[in-house]
């Protein structure tokens, strides 16, 4: 797994909060000012490069679902801030919660 950008985070974000859905469906849970159209549906292509979601074509358009979970991510980021932040040493990490 890598880490994703912020703007790929926004987006699976709003998609682990629909479950599934097309870019319009997305877009629509962004607040204004909205990202282009055209911007989101190219963030969602690259997660799926990256394997962080699939697709299904439905006519003339695609439904997307998360393949990683939220809770895998998150675990995922965890480790990531525990090993290159906190030299491994949880307690480090729970003094600054």
């Amino acid at each position: 797994m890598e880490r994703l950008t912020p703007a790929e985070e926004l987006v699976m974000l709003k998609l682990w909060k629909l479950e599934k859905g097309n870019v319009k469906q997305i877009l629509e849970l962004y607040k204004d000012p909205k990202p282009a159209y055209n911007t989101t549906s190219t963030i969602v292509r690259i997660l799926e490069r990256k394997k962080f979601i699939k697709h299904k074509a439905i006519g003339r358009g695609y439904i997307y679902k998360p393949k990683i979970t939220r809770e895998k991510y998150r675990e995922y980021l965890l480790k990531h801030l525990l090993t290159n932040y906190f030299d491994n040493k949880k307690d480090e990490l729970r003094s600054m919660i």
